[in-house]
């Protein structure tokens, strides 16, 4: 294990990278040859926890000597960190210790025009939808539970307003009234500069659930990503099944699986990455 030289940032680019990042990795302490695979490793702090865990992205295919070398190398350089994250690329089967924290899905071509479904509407969202949509906000962002409601409720409304300004926001209606939305927000691949769009939430309610909503809404923001001619994905936190069963609701949709954010402990882990 070694840090790659800078001369290679040809070869980073050729993976895709931004200039500005190849320039910035290619010699660096963070970027590594890792069982002849370039990986950055680094720590950060978990927003959610407060706590450190280390990051490692693969630049590569990530095969298993890789991960296990890493799960390894990252116990030693970053004792303070309880857990490692594994940024894995698509196709790529996470390690058998751990468990998922996000998993991305890509739309792709599969994913046709819904046919016509009498009493729904889906349309853009205006400011008059907040008080429908922000409420739902606050139901897609659990690790926001104990903040004060107050500043809870405000800052769904700042998510909603930038929303509607940078991304996207599509309501849906039928005979009973408001049936659900899908967000839209801009982001941006941090290795190669690439915009895209990410959905931040798609949320069905009521007698909707179980009616040509979801795919509505989510055709809704197919046309639109297309329109802008930009990447489109969505992501489902954690585990469990019934994340394993929105994740699979996606798939069946027509997109296709995206990278994955796998959470292998740290401490007391065994180096092999087999499992603590």
């Amino acid at each position: 294990m070694s840090p790659l030289p800078g001369p290679d940032a040809a070869a980073l680019r050729a993976l895709g990278l931004s200039d500005e990042v190849a320039d910035l990795l290619a010699g660096s302490e963070q970027l590594l040859d890792v069982a002849g695979e370039p990986v950055v490793l680094t720590a950060e702090v978990d927003g959610a926890s407060g706590g450190t865990r280390a990051l490692a992205t693969f630049l590569g295919p990530s095969s298993d000597a890789a991960v296990a070398e890493v799960v390894a190398i990252a116990a030693d350089r970053h004792p303070e960190a309880a857990e490692l994250v594994l940024v894995l690329p698509p196709g790529r089967t996470p390690p058998a210790s751990g468990a998922p924290l996000l998993r991305y899905a890509l739309a792709t071509g599969g994913i046709g025009p819904v046919p016509d479904a009498a009493g729904w509407v889906v349309r853009d969202a205006n400011d008059n939808d907040a008080v429908d949509v922000v409420p739902l906000y606050a139901e897609a962002l659990p690790h926001l539970a104990d903040v004060d409601p107050w500043e809870l409720q405000e800052h769904c409304l700042e998510l909603f307003d930038e929303a509607l300004e940078e991304g996207a926001v599509f309501v849906a209606h039928g005979p009973t009234g408001f049936a659900g939305h899908l967000t839209l927000i801009p982001d941006e691949d941090e290795l190669t500069g690439s915009p895209r769009l990410e959905v931040f939430d798609r949320c069905v309610v009521g007698e909707a659930v179980g009616t040509p909503v979801a795919a509505l809404l989510t055709w809704a923001a197919v046309e639109h990503a297309r329109a802008e001619g930009l990447p489109l994905r969505a992501c489902v936190h954690g585990d469990g099944a019934e994340v394993d069963a929105a994740l699979e609701s996606l798939l069946a949709e027509g997109w296709r699986r995206d990278e994955v954010c796998w959470s292998v402990p740290l401490r007391g882990a065994d180096p092999s990455g087999a499992g603590a």
